[in-house]
């Protein structure tokens, strides 16, 4: 089909207008951030495992001084039971006296023991306390990055469908320059996934890259250059370049 000047601007602006929805539609399907994000949503669970195993380590530790410090109280009481026993001496005899004497010095080494894991599980509480604060820090950045990876990623597709209606409404400008038959035909390969249209620049199809044959190729090179084709392979409608 023979198209004018001005219907053939049209086309080729159709065409670009086509590939560029093409690309927004794609962006928007498939954020350029949506990787970054889905790597902050894996980083945030490997740290919440790790969270979770910091403070049973943490708790672990507590618990364990907690127990320690129940056992130290027992035996201070025993040191005082034994010790109130000893100053009284009734009906102690010399062995008694020396019998307590031995059960308050072995509930005193035990205390000391008992003060030695205390400090020492202490002191462990410490650094595993500061590993758990470290793995809440790390959390705290990783979800601050998400919130802004995701503000963005919103933000952006809002952005695309703005300029996705903005270009609909110029592609649909763009084919009311154009005769029905090549819109219908433009349509219909878009339909199947093509571009709808391309500009020859040598025997190939732009839209599908079908060869075209020699004789048809020189039949369009000697033809007016506003002459319009169909792709015999995937119906593409084909327009030779100027």
């Amino acid at each position: 089909m023979l198209i004018t000047d001005d219907q053939r601007t049209a086309l080729q602006t159709l065409i670009e207008l086509t590939a560029t929805g093409r690309a927004l539609r794609h962006e928007h399907d498939h954020p350029k951030r949506a990787a970054e994000l889905q790597e902050l949503v894996t980083n945030h669970q490997r740290l919440g495992e790790e969270k979770t195993q910091a403070t049973e380590v943490v708790d672990r530790h507590r618990s364990t001084i907690a127990e320690t410090n129940t056992l130290i109280e027992d035996q201070r009481a025993k040191i005082e039971k034994k010790t109130a026993e000893l100053n009284d001496g009734t009906g102690l005899t010399s062995r008694d006296m020396v019998n307590l004497q031995e059960e308050i010095a072995g509930h005193e080494a035990r205390v000391s023991e008992l003060e030695e894991t205390e400090l020492t599980e202490m002191e462990n509480l410490e650094v595993a306390e500061a590993g758990l604060a470290d793995v809440e820090g790390r959390i705290a950045e990783v979800t601050s990055s998400g919130r802004e990876v995701q503000t963005a990623v919103k933000e952006r597709k809002a952005e695309l469908l703005g300029l996705l209606e903005d270009n609909a409404a110029s592609v649909r400008e763009a084919k009311v320059e154009l005769p029905a038959e090549i819109v219908t035909a433009f349509d219909a390969n878009v339909a199947q996934g093509g571009p709808g249209a391309a500009v020859l620049s040598g025997p190939n199809c732009q839209a599908c890259g079908q060869e075209i044959g020699g004789a048809a190729w020189n039949a369009m090179l000697g033809a007016d250059v506003n002459e319009t084709y169909e792709c015999e392979e995937c119906e593409a409608v084909l327009l030779r370049r100027s």
